[in-house]
């Protein structure tokens, strides 16, 4: 008998492999797209790839903090440390198009806090779209210039993550000009007198009607940058004048401030240092300034952007307030900082009444310094190890009962704080 190929393989067990035929139609089908690889996409910076199958650059990043401080207590009963946990994430996509960069940016930041840190707080600190010159989200306030990036304690700086939008144009090569509507609500500080015989009253906010007006010119040489930045604030009330009489109201007035900010880049004392430089002014508008609540140990003393007088006139506040930081590298992997503030704080001459005591209540001028110094270690790239101390002084000009209460009979002419903070921190 003569076998055929089919028929041999019927035959023996094993012996053989499928027709061919039959083979093809059993197996999986061979894939014709190959996976595309994921790839470096520099064009954007370090830490950017590509997202397989689309033209978006993407950065994916991050911070890991821990911190201790030590604050220098005002009573027993106060907290002398603290501790501090904080995690950052933080997504940035960025896409080129024929109308310029496509760029969208979410951070989001959670941080567990103890002692005299306060509470725990999470927030979405950044998530904003820009498309040629537009820019809106949640962002840094284009007024704002130096914002603490340098220093632990907070400096008197305006450092205000806030809703925006914006549009910014481009005067040449190293020339910026933004023009921004930015949420007034964020920006709103108003306070009650300190102590309860002021003949006035606090500031009773009114529905929000116009949003803060936002100016920036920003050069930027190889050297360093300047900017110049001005706001626009408005002040409506609801109080009643006089507030038996509903249909009456305080008027609407208007606030604002104006800065300027110079940094330079020292490469000549060494390799990245940097010297930031600020002043600010401002009528109605104390977030501008970075001056809010200058309470300090004992002394509670609470600052304003305006208030309503016995005669039912608004008095806003004025003041100013003047930054300088310095950062020297003693070699690539040790970081010095050195940094003070000083702030000003002045209302209208019926801001305040004198007790027979001698205490002031109201709204008295205030000044304010703050000091410090931190020394940083950087053994590997993206670590940081470091210590720091700041002292504060709060004078308000006159003398202030302890926690505005005359009660008390105990008066303070002025206060001062010592701090120091522990910092181990990653960013990826």
């Amino acid at each position: 008998m003569i076998l055929t190929r089919s028929t041999a393989c019927a035959a023996i067990i094993g012996g053989c492999l499928l027709p061919a035929g039959s083979q093809a139609a059993d197996l999986p089908p061979r894939s014709t797209a190959p996976v595309e690889a994921v790839r470096i996409c520099s064009v954007h910076g370090a830490g950017f790839f590509t997202i397989p199958g689309t033209d978006i650059c993407l950065r994916i990043g991050g911070r890991a903090r821990g911190e201790i401080r030590y604050l220098e207590p005002g009573a027993r009963a106060d907290d002398a440390i603290g501790f501090r946990a904080r995690s950052r994430i933080a997504l940035d996509a960025r896409t080129q198009t024929s109308y310029g960069l496509l760029r969208a940016k979410i951070q989001y930041e959670i941080t567990r806090n103890t002692g005299n840190y306060g509470s725990d707080t999470s927030r979405l600190d950044e998530a904003y779209v820009q498309f040629g010159g537009l820019t809106a989200g949640r962002l840094e306030s284009f007024f704002d210039f130096y914002t603490n990036d340098y220093n632990f304690a907070d400096l008197i700086v305006s450092e205000v993550k806030n809703n925006v939008f914006a549009y910014t144009a481009k005067l040449g090569s190293d020339l910026s000009a933004t023009i921004a509507l930015e949420d007034a609500i964020e920006r709103r500080l108003f306070a009650a007198p300190n102590g309860p015989a002021f003949p006035g009253e606090e500031f009773i906010p009114a529905g929000a009607r116009v949003p803060d007006l936002v100016g920036q010119l920003l050069w930027e040489p190889d050297w360093g940058k300047a900017q110049l930045s001005a706001a626009l604030h408005q002040i409506r009330s609801a109080n009643l004048v006089p507030e038996t009489d509903p249909a009456l109201f305080v008027d609407t007035e208007y606030g604002f401030a104006v800065q300027a900010g110079l940094q330079i880049e020292l490469p000549m004392l060494a390799e990245g240092d940097e010297l930031w430089l600020q002043a600010a002014y401002a009528e109605g508008a104390l977030s501008y300034l970075g001056i809010g609540d200058t309470s300090i140990k004992n002394m509670t003393l609470a600052q304003t952007d305006a208030y309503v007088d016995a005669t039912g006139a608004v008095g806003r506040s004025r003041g100013w307030a003047a930054t300088a930081v310095f950062m020297h590298f003693w070699t690539p992997q040790i970081r010095h900082v050195m940094f003070g503030s000083y702030g000003v704080v002045e209302y209208p001459a019926n801001s305040v009444v004198t007790t027979p005591a001698g205490g002031t209540l109201g709204f008295p001028d205030t000044t304010e310094w703050r000091i410090g110094s931190n020394l940083g270690w950087l053994p590997v790239s993206g670590l940081y190890l470091g210590v720091e101390t700041l002292y504060r002084q709060v004078d308000p000009r006159g003398r202030v009962y302890v926690d505005n209460d005359p009660a008390s009979g105990r008066l303070i002419n002025s206060e001062e704080a010592l701090e120091a903070r522990l910092r181990v921190q990653r960013d990826f």
